[in-house]
């Protein structure tokens, strides 16, 4: 029974597993889907910009071919200042043609990037749906199976009438075995030195948040602070502040607890499941507020960084 309890709290630390990753890749989805949302308005405004720089450009280019057709008719200090002047406002237009042609390129293969990012996102979701509906039904079956045990166990424990069971002399108790002992000891130490196992999806996580932080961090500047004090108000304790690290991200460390969580920092709420192996674990807390009306929170345990460069 003990061995079957301890199937489940696996079984069941598992499920917790990936509603945690679902979480996490609901979060990154609704990022990227923000994050294509502003693409949209700076695509449309580049291709504004370009179609208005095409204008000037044909304008410009008709005006250079009268001023050279001008000077060509009747040649003079006039016409040649009027043709010097056209060639430079053509020269202008083209430049400004290209420049604005290849903002748009850019910002096209930026969208085009995020809405990959976005198609690899939902698949990943999907599939992560499909792996926690089985991983519950999974659960539910051994928990039914347990119960069904229990049952069957109290029924065969049932009161019979038989005859008082004949006591057998008590037996010397057994001297302790000192190389057993020692040899016990040593498998525990072996078991807590050894590496705790990190589940893959949840390192890949971290690993994408980290680039993500660099990159947005890459320039070295921090950037004006958003909010004049930004902490994470526990259920239980005193408010923890958060660090400022530069371009409206913030970071703190704290300890977490098991279940289905609320986290309010300052006026916002999120929820989150910490699997039942991470009770009492030091959890990364990184707040991204660029967008004050849709906020992020990306959390992680500690002891995953570690692993980030194995």
């Amino acid at each position: 029974m003990a061995q079957t309890q301890a199937s489940l709290t696996a079984e069941q630390n598992r499920l917790a597993r990936m509603e945690q990753s679902l979480e996490n890749r609901r979060v990154e989805v609704e990022d990227i889907e923000n994050e294509l949302l502003s693409y949209e308005y700076k695509l449309e405004k580049a291709r504004e910009a370009l179609d208005k720089a095409q204008q000037k450009f044909e304008e410009s280019r008709r005006e250079l071919q009268q001023a050279e057709l001008a000077h060509q008719q009747q040649a003079n200090s006039d016409t040649e200042r009027a043709l010097n002047k056209a060639k430079h406002a053509f020269a202008m237009a083209e430049r400004g043609v290209d420049s604005r042609t290849r903002r748009v390129e850019f910002i096209q293969s930026n969208y085009d990037e995020l809405q990959g990012q976005l198609e690899a996102g939902r698949k990943a979701i999907a599939q992560t749906e499909g792996r926690l509906a089985a991983q519950k039904e999974k659960v539910d079956q051994m928990i039914n199976a347990m119960l069904a045990k229990v049952d069957t166990a109290e029924r065969k424990s049932a009161p019979v009438r038989s005859a008082p069971p004949v006591k057998k002399p008590p037996l010397p108790a057994p001297k302790p075995v000192a190389a057993n002992t020692d040899a016990a000891k040593e498998a525990d130490i072996s078991k807590g030195a050894a590496e705790r196992e990190v589940d893959p999806e949840l390192l890949d996580y971290v690993k994408r948040e980290r680039a993500r932080m660099e990159k947005l961090l890459a320039d070295g500047k921090e950037g004006k602070h958003t909010f004049r004090s930004l902490e994470l108000k526990p259920a239980k304790g005193d408010p923890i502040p958060f660090e400022f690290l530069g371009h409206n991200q913030y970071r703190l460390v704290a300890p977490v607890e098991a279940g289905r969580q609320t986290y309010k920092i300052n006026t916002w709420k999120f929820r989150r499941t910490i699997p039942a192996d991470d009770d009492g674990e030091r959890y990364v807390f990184i707040f991204d507020g660029r967008r004050l009306s849709r906020p992020r929170l990306v959390m992680y345990p500690e002891y995953v960084l570690p692993y980030l460069d194995k």
